[in-house]
């Protein structure tokens, strides 16, 4: 672990974590541009042990000296309501930074940065009534001179350790709650998408957040590893990978540290044979798997459609998938971006090429650029043996795609639609699409998700907890979002009161 007493020593870290395309190196790094590979987009000053650990010391003060935690909660919500109204009237330019960094279509990114405005409004609701149902429930037991009460008190200082792919979305589901707790944050963005935490960090200054409560490590898997391996940490929040997921689980054990994960997932929907509406819930659907290229950790990937409806299902989905057109991300007329990276391209290619091998059939290929190599046109792979009841065996059905590609598989009634969709070493989201509610509800208890949708699908709301199951995250730690992400960041205190010695 790194500890603080040795920040003005030598400090010795596993490098090998938190990989990613472009890996931050030496004083500075440069954000490159996924259109083509080259563009350079900005250049970031680096992080390193050392200013890791100072930053995490200037923030275990603060969380000493109570210059944030012992602030009226209502003092800190009216702040954090004051940073959404900075973000609602910033958003061209967060947007413009997230476009020039991910690629994501500009229409895209300002629907992300407008929706984070809204999230972080939203969580300060959300989080007010688990403050208010904490205290509400405070006294246990009370007899004679024996009070037994239950306190919540901030965790102390979080570590966020963020994704790239919605990088406003990802900051705000963690430090709302996490200051609104009292906790400082030390939030490490990824590599390839710094530009917006410290726009943040700006504007929650300005909104009266004192410095070294919300501080931002730039850098990448070094940094990443540095702050996870901070002795003294009260929680660790990671989204990202299954597999570096593990590792942060299993290095914040080691200290006894709460983690908070939010990881991949292989999401499912199943098209009931009495759905209201086949070309609606197509383009329900067909939006979950789409939208920013397929890279969302809850972006529907299989689809089990029932025989009565599948060609029919099929011929909308079909329909709506020749609507996502690839090219620049800066035009109001693009709604497909590139993927992250060559790597990733070559990634989802060898999950169509996998099913294609298994007997699969690529019902509709999109157009995609041919420049810069960037860019994986929309896929709609459909096959019946080739992607049910084997699918631990096929890549497309069985790992994270994380890519404009969706496979739609026949099935015969409910029973072998649910058996399909639990058979998933992961468990985030998973959706029914059918007139009947009573219906959807019973095979939703089924499905071992975290989150079950009913005739909608990749809609995280701040009222409800995200959470994952199995590879999808969620475990012994907390979650984001809901009364229960704000409980993720506090811990309580047991106080056994006597009046009478």
């Amino acid at each position: 672990m790194l500890r603080v007493s040795r920040v003005s020593g030598s400090v010795v870290v596993s490098r090998k974590w938190f990989a990613s395309v472009r890996s931050a190196s030496g004083a500075s790094f440069d954000v490159v541009s996924p259109v083509d590979g080259t563009t350079v987009v900005s250049t970031v000053r680096a992080d390193d042990d050392v200013s890791v650990a100072m930053k995490f010391v200037s923030a275990s003060q603060a969380q000493k000296n109570g210059v944030w935690s012992s602030i009226r909660w209502e003092d800190r919500a009216a702040r954090i309501r004051d940073f959404a109204e900075r973000v609602r009237d910033d958003a061209g330019e967060i947007a413009s930074i997230i476009t020039a960094e991910t690629g994501k279509p500009a229409t895209q990114s300002r629907m992300e940065v407008n929706a984070s405005a809204r999230r972080v409004s939203d969580l300060v609701a959300t989080c007010d009534r688990a403050r208010a149902r904490m205290e509400s429930n405070s006294v246990r037991a009370s007899s004679g001179s024996v009070t037994e009460k239950v306190t919540h008190e901030p965790v102390g200082v979080v570590a966020h350790v963020s994704a790239w792919n919605y990088p406003a979305f990802l900051a705000v589901n963690v430090l709302v709650p996490a200051l609104l707790a009292g906790n400082s944050v030390l939030h490490k963005p990824s590599e390839l998408s710094p530009g917006v935490s410290e726009r943040l960090r700006t504007l929650l200054l300005q909104s009266d957040v004192p410095s070294e409560v919300f501080q931002v490590c730039q850098g990448g898997a070094d940094v990443g590893t540095a702050l996870v391996r901070l002795q003294g940490l009260g929680a660790v929040a990671f989204t990202g990978s299954r597999v570096v997921g593990t590792e942060v689980a299993t290095v914040a054990a080691r200290s006894h540290t709460r983690t908070v994960l939010e990881l991949g997932g292989v999401d499912a929907a199943y098209v009931r044979p009495n759905v209201a509406d086949v070309a609606r819930a197509a383009a329900s659907i067909a939006s979950g798997a789409f939208h920013n290229a397929g890279q969302g950790c809850c972006a529907v990937e299989r689809v089990y459609v029932h025989r009565d409806v599948y060609d029919s299902f099929v011929d909308a989905f079909v329909a709506e998938a020749c609507k996502y057109r690839a090219g620049d991300p800066a035009l109001a007329t693009t709604n497909l971006g590139p993927l992250t990276s060559r790597g990733a391209v070559e990634r989802v290619a060898a999950h169509v090429d996998d099913a294609v091998r298994a007997g699969a059939h690529v019902l509709y290929r999109g157009e995609a650029p041919t420049q810069g190599g960037g860019y994986f046109h929309p896929v709609v792979v459909v096959g019946g043996d080739a992607l049910r009841g084997s699918q631990r065996q096929r890549m497309i059905t069985r790992d994270e795609t994380f890519g404009p590609v969706a496979a739609v598989v026949p099935v015969h009634d409910d029973e072998e639609a649910i058996e399909a969709m639990n058979d998933s070493s992961y468990g985030l989201t998973a959706s029914v699409y059918t007139a009947d509610g009573a219906v959807a509800e019973s095979i939703l208890r089924r499905l071992d998700v975290g989150t079950g949708y009913w005739n909608a699908c990749n809609h995280p709301s701040t009222d409800l907890p995200w959470t994952g199951r199995y590879g999808s995250g969620g475990g012994s730690g907390g979650c984001t979002l809901g009364e229960e992400g704000y409980a993720s960041f506090t811990r309580p205190k047991a106080l056994y009161m006597r009046s009478r010695a």
